[in-house]
């Protein structure tokens, strides 16, 4: 058994409280001897044994009472059959969390996270409700509300086996919302199992206010997170940021961006055998992990001059999680990427235009086309990387807004831009503009307070090195509204760029402001306002090609062919598993999404401010424990101080003769 307010259990002396009572009243007696006395003690040694009972009775029933009351203010937490007197719902609801950090294994017993919260919440749903409650799962990689046969099943299902993708608990909570809704569920609980990593729960979305208020009017609902935050210490992980292949008139090779992570506090000097394949040609690079972070640019690998496409990957050695110890990859003949700029204001798309014209590197073609509003639906989607639009949004009824919703489902960019026009009532992936905001002088002009460093458009270079985003200047911006993942605020707690959150495989990003100098100083700093455009380009230049980076997820392969493994023909196709798939001439690297190897927690704090209003409770498990989950079951010891209150009344009514001598008596004075 354990406590949700331990600190409370320093009150069971309080317990002595009627024991100690009881003495003081004894001693506060005088005893007098008369002569008559000697009748009344002779009277009462007959009754001594069943009186002396009765007394120790009352006492120990009211020790009992004040036990159960502190015990109950605690909050006890059990399994098993005492967990059965928290109630059974009618319906519990199981979020899973299958993204590739839930992977993270005990290497003594080879299991994982994963395999560890379905053995948990299988037995603990089965010992505290048995087969009286219905079991519903909802996994991060499908969002889709199944129904289960019996608790057991969750260990053996497809849908709760290990994948390479991330997880979005804000969309998996409204899945959960909208099922207990539709299907107008009673009583329901909400199992949680989660590590606890940011990106997957995204704290600062929006979604969460929304989340919490819908909850709050169903009283029936109950939330229990079993949390596993702990990181495993020296966890390695692998990714590629660019493959290149390069020729002279000597040799033939390919040049490739590694990075290389790891979880350390106290880092040392780390020797990495690391094994390359390509097209099934293994090779091994020795490198030194010196820090928690390895960055090797432009690192070759020689293959043979004929080989103009092909796959391959790279693997790191064994350690607590594999499914971050490789990374897949493919090459082709490199796709010349267009950007589409959607704007009247040539001091829009000017700067635009120069920014997504100039390539990170010589030898490299960007493509850049300016087309007015009114011509928007020339836009080529087929050769199209990135849409900057600076235009009002699509009605959701235009066929612009299903071309876009389709672009970006097809793993492609679009970053809007604040329109000039007031009253602009569409909206875009749950998003839309607000009211303009102006600040009259430029010495007042607002900084940006904060922004992400950690990933996406404003993230710090692969040095490290932090973009200056602070140092830009805002004069005039546009409200963002909707459900979004900020990436910049400025002071004014306003948010300047964000990303729609949403399920799609491309980004879709809002930006507040534009580039001129009546607005912001994007343009004239540049580097921002480069880094932005470029790494958006470069995500959505990702699907461009017959050889194509995707992130896995339901998306991630398109649809209507046969994908089969590259390596292994006869391997089945899986959008959830990485590794590289092939189809007629088109080959496709499935990856897990970057941000999983994030070791960044969402703190204790911010998790309670979530569930704020809500019954929640939260357990923290470790892979390595092995006891079972446990229910609140305060409501046991509410019965059992009622039984003792109850038991110490009866025994102190008098008894029947005690009854008739009262009443005797009251006639022999009448």
């Amino acid at each position: 058994m354990s406590f949700l307010a331990p600190a409370l259990l320093f009150a069971l002396p309080l317990a002595a409280l009627p024991v100690i009572i009881h003495l003081i009243h004894l001693h506060r007696r005088r005893t007098i001897q008369w002569a008559a006395m000697m009748f009344l003690l002779m009277a009462q040694q007959m009754n001594r044994g069943y009186s002396r009972l009765r007394q120790m009775l009352i006492l120990a029933l009211r020790v009992l009472a004040v036990l159960t009351l502190i015990f109950l203010v605690s909050r006890p937490l059990a399994g098993g059959w005492l967990g059965l007197t928290g109630g059974a719902p009618d319906t519990v609801l199981v979020l899973l969390d299958r993204s590739a950090s839930m992977e993270q294994q005990n290497l003594a017993t080879g299991e994982s996270k994963r395999s560890s919260a379905l053995k948990k919440m299988s037995q603990g749903i089965t010992d505290l409700f048995g087969s009286h409650t219905k079991v519903v799962l909802i996994d991060s990689a499908t969002n889709d509300p199944t129904p289960i046969e019996n608790p057991k099943a969750l260990l053996d299902i497809p849908m709760t086996a290990a994948t390479d993708t991330t997880a979005d608990l804000p969309a998996m909570m409204q899945s959960a919302l909208d099922y207990i809704t539709v299907n107008q569920l009673g009583r329901t609980d909400v199992w949680i199992a989660s590590d606890l990593r940011q990106p997957d729960w995204n704290p600062s979305s929006g979604r969460w206010e929304a989340l919490r208020a819908a909850f709050a009017k169903l009283e029936a609902v109950r939330f229990h997170l079993i949390a596993y935050p702990q990181a495993a210490e020296d966890n390695l992980s692998v990714t590629v940021d660019k493959v290149a292949r390069h020729e002279t008139s000597e040799k033939a090779e390919l040049l490739l961006d590694l990075r290389i992570s790891r979880h350390s506090n106290h880092p040392q000097p780390l020797d990495l055998p690391l094994q390359v394949v390509v097209n099934g040609t293994r090779s091994t690079i020795k490198a030194t992990l010196k820090d928690n972070e390895l960055v090797l640019q432009g690192q070759a690998v020689p293959i043979d001059k004929s080989t103009k496409r092909g796959w391959g990957r790279i693997e790191l050695p064994a350690d607590s999680n594999l499914r971050d110890n490789v990374f897949h990859f493919v090459f082709d003949q490199p796709a010349t990427p267009l950007t589409v700029i959607v704007s009247d204001d040539p001091d829009v798309y000017e700067p635009m235009k120069a920014v997504v014209s100039s390539p990170l590197e010589a030898g490299h073609k960007q493509e850049a086309k300016v087309l007015p509003v009114s011509r928007a639906a020339e836009i080529d989607w087929d050769k199209t990387a990135l849409v900057l639009w600076q235009a009002p949004l699509p009605a959701a009824d235009d066929i612009l807004a299903k071309q876009l919703s389709n672009h970006v489902a097809n793993g492609r960019s679009v970053v809007f831009f604040p329109p000039s026009t007031i009253s602009d009532d569409a909206s875009f992936l749950g998003m839309h503009w607000g009211a303009w905001k102006d600040i009259k002088k430029a010495a007042d002009a607002s900084a940006i307070e904060w922004w992400r460093a950690s990933d996406d458009l404003l993230a710090n270079t692969r040095g490290g090195t932090a973009l200056p985003v602070g140092e830009l200047e805002v004069l005039r911006h546009r409200e963002i509204k909707g459900d979004a993942s900020p990436l910049a605020r400025l002071v004014s707690g306003d948010v300047l760029i964000a990303r729609a959150a949403s399920e799609q495989s491309g980004g879709a990003w809002f930006c507040g402001t534009l580039p001129g100098s009546s607005h912001s100083s994007l343009a004239r700093d540049g580097i921002v306002f480069y880094a932005m455009l470029q790494r958006a380009l470069a995500e959505g230049g990702k699907t461009l090609g017959n050889a194509q980076q995707r992130e896995a997820g339901t998306h991630a392969l398109p649809g209507n062919v046969v994908w089969k493994s590259a390596e292994n023909p006869e391997q089945i196709a899986s959008s959830f598993k990485s590794g590289v798939y092939a189809t007629d001439d088109r080959l496709i690297a499935l990856n897990r999404p970057a941000r999983e190897d994030s070791t960044i927690l969402v703190g204790d704090e911010t998790v309670k401010s979530l569930f704020a209003g809500l019954q929640f409770q939260r357990v923290d498990d470790e892979v390595e424990n092995e006891n079972h989950l446990a229910n609140e079951i305060w409501r046991t010891f509410l019965l059992l101080m009622a039984a003792a209150l109850i038991g110490e009344a009866a025994l102190c009514l008098p008894s029947k003769r005690d009854a008739q001598r009262v009443e005797a008596k009251k006639e022999a004075t009448a």
